[in-house]
């Protein structure tokens, strides 16, 4: 590449829509680094979309510096955010729909029906893991995935279980009693064990439960990548809307990238329109 690209970014997932813009400053093939984020926020998926802070972003700027593209899990908002697309600074964006465009090989039963931002997590750890090294993929939102990238890179696979939200959702939908806690209940403040009343009963669950999964998951699937120990020990990355809540307890051998799908979608797109 004979410059940076600038890009626009948009992921939309079922609870939120994220926006991000980026410098990609990096020749194809290079590794060890991610696209620079310059900016980021996000929405509630039914919320009106900040557009007056996102074209700020792009002040003085010609609509044909800046590639924009989106993608995503939820059809309906993707189509919701291409139908109004503001006038002005931002270019309409380029939707990605064909993962087999992707510079990655997918080596799973059904690949087309594989979850995209999924995909867009192992492109971008692809681009973080050394040679021969296999990585793993924590990405925390409505759903949790726990996905393995071979030491050849390819994406081989994982585990998806419910996320916080969700999981929060269905304990209070599904029985006549128990009460609906917020997801920022549990940012708040760390929840403890021993839930002494309901409410703390299930603030621990969600928390402690979601973390128990999470890390015997990892386990299981380094386990996997390592049958030998003359393998090289896995990246491990953590990503996703509820990645800041765990963080802290998987520090010291995961590696925090929140906004890693978003990257991930922006090395795509360079390669889609074909920029060098």
């Amino acid at each position: 590449m004979s410059q940076p690209l600038q890009q626009l970014v948009i992921d939309v997932g079922n609870s939120r829509i994220k926006f991000v813009s980026l410098i990609t400053n990096f020749k194809a093939g290079e590794t060890q680094q991610l696209p620079l984020v310059k900016n980021a926020c996000s929405t509630l998926i039914e919320e009106p979309i900040p557009w007056e802070v996102i074209q700020s972003w792009f002040d003085g700027q010609q609509n044909n510096q800046c590639q924009t593209v989106v993608a995503g899990s939820n059809p309906g908002g993707i189509e919701r955010v291409i139908q109004n697309w503001p006038q002005g600074t931002l270019q309409p964006p380029i939707e990605v729909l064909n993962t087999a465009d992707f510079p990655l090989e997918i080596c799973v039963e059904e690949p087309r029906k594989v979850g995209i931002d999924r995909l867009l997590n192992a492109v971008a750890a692809n681009q973080l893991r050394d040679s021969a090294q296999g990585a793993i993929i924590i990405d925390t939102g409505t759903a949790t995935t726990i996905d393995v990238v071979t030491p050849q890179g390819s994406f081989a696979g994982g585990a998806i279980l419910p996320g916080f939200e969700l999981s929060a959702k269905a304990l209070h939908n599904y029985t006549a009693l128990l009460p609906l806690i917020p997801v920022n209940d549990l940012r708040q403040e760390e929840p403890v064990v021993l839930g002494k009343n309901t409410t703390d009963a299930i603030r621990s669950g969600l928390f402690w439960g979601q973390l128990g999964a999470i890390r015997e998951l990892v386990c299981q699937q380094r386990d996997q990548l390592l049958p030998n120990a003359k393998q090289v020990v896995p990246l491990i990355l953590l990503s996703g809307g509820g990645s800041a809540l765990l963080a802290s307890h998987l520090k010291g051998y995961v590696r925090f990238e929140p906004l890693l799908t978003l990257q991930g979608l922006a090395i795509v797109a360079q390669k889609i329109c074909g920029s060098k």
